[in-house]
């Protein structure tokens, strides 16, 4: 045994590191679907990671930065080096007529990113435990959406359908569906969506999408966690594992437990606006490294990336905007003059880094098609340089014929602006002011009000909800029972660091310094926070001149606190965790201290059980999401092995063909008219590749609306519906029915026009032409569509 050659303690490390994770990373799996997105989470994280570590040595200045802050940062470098190329790539598409898929534009970054961080990496590797218990719990998340690819709703169907299509042509598209058309949806997130699509090898998207709410305000979190430790660890007591627990801990209670970071809501709508917290923090966290670091360049880039951050919210959804300016500004100035980061650079390096982000902030204005479609509107000289690109706004194209005019809302109310004059604006504003102000006091007095209703009578209805109303953000998503224990532990936090203050007790020697600063920050920012919100709703609600437009915008507005919420209340919640626990810790140290070394044996068998402990931890999470584990779908569970029988049933349509799909004109609570597909055909259309018509408003259904549906196709003039057919160049009708025995059956099933007519009644006809998993392709005839009758 002594011949044997010795393996170095750097490599076996590394070796005990990469099997660890690979356990957390595998544990979940219970398929074979979940264990290919498991490797395609596993290597966006890695490729991620590289850039992130990469942007922090060279541009941060930093050697080491841990891996959930690398593949934090990451992301944003990717996205931001990613603009260049993406626009070298639309104009190869437009000289060339191909273009790269982003898959190849990521991983050629991505290797050249990783050959030169290998060169520059001479850091040990070691067994990160707050790492670890992040891996286990995006693990688990990434398991849960990836039993089946169903978008789960109308909202991600659609981002499903659009995070593909960046995919497959390496760039964003300025049209909807090769229309000629602008878009009208921005898609800042759609391409971080693609990101991590790419990054994981092009796997299916729909896992992807459904985790970024979880994935984009858990990365934040954990990377403010990192922080923390490394502000806690430099004051060299030898606790940096303890504090990795600690924080990993409350991670887990916050992340499964308190706040709904996995499942937000129903069906997951309004995905970028609950995914927005990355992008909202990134200023908050880059100021946390600088302080944590030492760097100055990190203070400088808290600031510089306004401009870029500002555009990304700005095409990520534009209310995200407005919340930059209203939750993250104060946040950041309540942590700038706690933490005192270090001062930045000379002149010459800020007016070059506020350069960098403000050319970039350009491509990305530029390459967003709601940003063109909006001037396009507004200004004739956008229009002009449009047209001569071959693009059109909507309006035109309804003008000259080519789209039909949307009429989405219900109630076409006509403008009824509440002011004629700046005055009465600003008497609005002030009136919303100062109902903003009151909203601190409003929320304290909810809260007292909770305890005592609690202390006189608790019930189970009372326990639900009890402290919510005095949280800072109106409304806020934290889960049932959750709002009691979450104020509790915060409130203790702050008044255990208010009595040691009183005291006069030297907190800094347990390690709570940096976390009492945290908490008193992160409790003043929060509130400056919520009363700018407010504010921004209160003023929004009333110059709202009953518009569709302005209707939306104070609607976003008011349920802002929503979206804020996710990530933002980590902050208190993480350093009350660091008050509350830093005595405790300097009592195991001093302890420990006085008694000397523990036995080897013993230490290495409680370690090993204890990680095995850490790592079926997250595991447990599955218990508290009932909600994506019981959901099939919004339309019905869909696998890799129905997306193969889709692709071999499209092989059979031309590409230039129109596909009629069953679909339904819908009236959502009375007030916007859709179109939706129906039935188990519609989990397939956002993967879909041919001319379906109607997919919502995607592709070839864009320049339709529901009255080509009510009036046109399910017209009862046979004359009308072939006219319809005859423009829309449909020649196929395309149905999945799981429940059907057979062609006949899915043909002849009732199951279009209000459920009035078959595909049949408009002409579809037997035998199926392709037939697979019960997707069924038949061919119109147009004869027949021309003579049948809907029946009645």
């Amino acid at each position: 045994m002594s011949s044997l050659p010795r393996v170095p303690q750097g490599l076996a490390t590394a070796a005990a590191a990469l099997g660890i994770a690979l356990l957390a990373l595998l544990l979940p799996v219970r398929s074979i679907s979940q264990a290919i997105f498991a490797g395609s989470f596993a290597l966006a994280l890695i490729v991620f990671r590289v850039f992130g570590r990469l942007f922090g040595r060279t541009a941060l200045g930093i050697p080491r930065l841990g891996p959930w802050t690398s593949v934090y940062l990451g992301q944003f470098a990717l996205l931001a080096a990613a603009l260049p190329a993406l626009a070298v790539n639309r104009l190869a598409a437009l000289v060339l007529g191909w273009s790269l898929p982003l898959v190849a534009l990521v991983f050629a970054g991505a290797i050249a990113a990783g050959v030169r961080e290998l060169r520059l990496s001479r850091t040990a590797p070691r067994l990160d435990l707050l790492a670890l218990m992040g891996l286990g719990s995006v693990a688990v998340v990434a398991a849960i959406y990836s039993s089946h690819l169903s978008a789960l709703g109308l909202d991600l169907h659609e981002h499903v359908a659009w995070t593909r299509e960046i995919l497959a042509r390496g760039f964003v598209p300025l049209d909807e569906g090769n229309t000629g058309i602008l878009a009208d949806y921005p898609r800042t997130f759609h391409l971080m969506a693609a990101l991590w699509n790419a990054a994981g090898l092009g796997a299916p998207a729909g896992p992807f999408v459904k985790s970024m709410p979880f994935l984009q305000n858990a990365l934040a979190v954990l990377a403010v966690a990192e922080q923390a430790v490394e502000l806690q660890a430099a004051r060299g007591d030898g606790t940096r594992r303890r504090w990795e627990i600690a924080l990993a801990l409350a991670f887990y209670v916050y992340a499964f437990l308190l706040m709904p970071l996995v499942y937000p809501t129903g069906d997951l709508f309004g995905t970028p606006r609950f995914s927005s917290g990355g992008l909202l923090l990134l200023p908050v966290v880059l100021l946390a490294i600088a302080r944590a670091h030492d760097s100055p360049r990190a203070t400088l880039a808290s600031l510089a990336c306004a401009p870029l951050l500002l555009a990304w919210a700005l095409t990520w959804n534009p209310v995200v905007a407005p919340m930059l300016l209203l939750a993250t500004l104060p946040v950041l100035v309540a942590f700038w003059l706690a933490l005192g980061p270090p001062r930045m650079p000379g002149s010459k390096t800020r007016a070059a880094a506020v350069g960098i982000a403000g050319g970039l902030a350009i491509l990305v204005l530029a390459q967003d098609p709601w940003v063109l479609q909006t001037a396009g509107q507004r200004v004739a000289s956008c229009r002009r340089i449009l047209a001569r690109a071959g693009l059109l706004t909507f309006d035109e194209a309804v003008q000259r014929g080519l789209a039909t005019p949307r009429e989405k809302s219900v109630r076409n109310a006509e403008p009824a602006p509440p002011c004629g004059d700046v005055r009465c604006i600003f008497a609005l504003a002030g009136a919303a002011f100062r109902d903003a102000l009151w909203l601190p006091l409003v929320s304290l007095r909810a809260g007292m009000g909770d305890l005592q209703r609690i202390a006189l009578s608790p019930s189970v209805q009372q326990l639900r909800d009890a402290f919510k109303g005095l949280l800072p953000f109106r409304p806020t998503p934290m889960a049932d029972y959750a709002g009691l224990p979450f104020v509790s532990f915060v409130a203790a936090g702050a008044l255990f660091w208010a009595w040691s203050a009183v005291r006069q007790r030297r907190l800094d020697d347990a390690g709570s310094g940096d976390g009492g600063r945290l908490l008193v920050s992160s409790l003043v920012g929060l509130a400056a926070a919520a009363v700018a919100l407010a504010f921004a709703a209160g003023l929004a609600a009333a110059l709202n001149d009953q518009r569709h437009e302005s209707i939306i915008l104070a609607g976003y507005l008011g349920v802002a606190g929503l979206h804020v919420s996710l990530g933002f209340l980590w902050l208190p919640f993480s350093a009350a965790t660091l008050v509350l626990v830093a005595p405790l810790f300097a009592r195991l140290t001093s302890r420990a201290r006085e008694a000397g070394p523990p036995r080897s044996r013993r230490a290495m068998v409680l370690a090993n059980a204890g990680l095995l402990l850490w790592i079926a931890l997250p595991l447990v999470a599955r218990l508290n999401l009932h909600r994506p584990i019981q959901h099939r779908g919004f339309w019905g569970p869909l696998g890799i092995e129905d997306l193969r029988a889709l692709r071999q049933v499209e092989e059979a349509i031309p590409a230039s063909d129109g596909v009629i799909v069953p679909a339904e004109h819908a009236n959502i609570a009375n007030w916007e008219h859709w179109v939706l597909p129906s039935g188990d055909t519609a989990a397939l259309l956002p993967y879909g590749e041919r001319r379906y018509l109607f997919n919502v408003y995607l592709g070839a259904s864009y320049p339709l609306s529901w009255g080509d549906l009510d009036k046109k196709l399910c017209s009862d003039d046979p004359a009308i519906r072939s006219s319809f057919l005859d423009r829309t160049g449909s020649r196929w009708a395309l149905v999945r029915d799981l429940r059907a025995p057979d062609a006949t059956a899915a043909l002849h099933q009732p199951r279009m026009c209000s459920g009035r007519i078959s595909l049949a009644a408009l002409g579809a006809e037997l035998p199926a032409v392709r037939e697979r998993r019960g997707i069924f392709l038949f061919r119109i005839h147009r004869d027949s569509a021309g003579s049948a009758q809907p029946s009645r």
